[in-house]
C-alpha cells in the first residue's frame, strides 16, 4: 500500500510472514556421494552449485517414490492374476 508521501507500507499479512519466529532451521549440506553411492565420479566436485545439488536430491527422491509405486502396482497385478487362475 502507498501513503500520500509515496512510501510503501506492509500489509498486516506481510508482517506475519516475515516474523522471526517463522524462520526455518539451517539446512544440512547436500552430499551427493550419499545419494548416489554407485556413481563412478565425485558428483560433489562435478556439481558444486547448491541449486544443482538440490535438483539431484529431488531427482533421487522422485526415483525412490516411483520405484515404490511400481512395486505396489506389480504386487497388485500378481495378486489379481493368482485370483483369476484359481477362480
Amino acid at each position: 500500500m502507498e501513503t500520500e508521501n509515496g512510501e510503501t507500507t506492509k500489509k498486516p499479512e506481510e508482517a506475519k510472514i516475515s516474523s522471526p519466529d517463522q524462520t526455518l532451521p539451517p539446512e544440512e549440506p547436500i552430499v551427493l556421494k550419499k545419494l548416489y553411492p554407485e556413481a563412478k565420479q565425485d558428483l560433489d566436485a562435478l556439481f558444486p552449485e547448491p541449486p544443482m545439488k538440490k535438483l539431484l536430491k529431488d531427482l533421487a527422491r522422485t526415483r525412490r517414490k516411483n520405484e515404490r509405486f511400481l512395486k505396489r502396482i506389480n504386487l497388485g497385478e500378481i495378486s489379481s492374476e493368482e485370483e483369476d487362475e484359481s477362480g
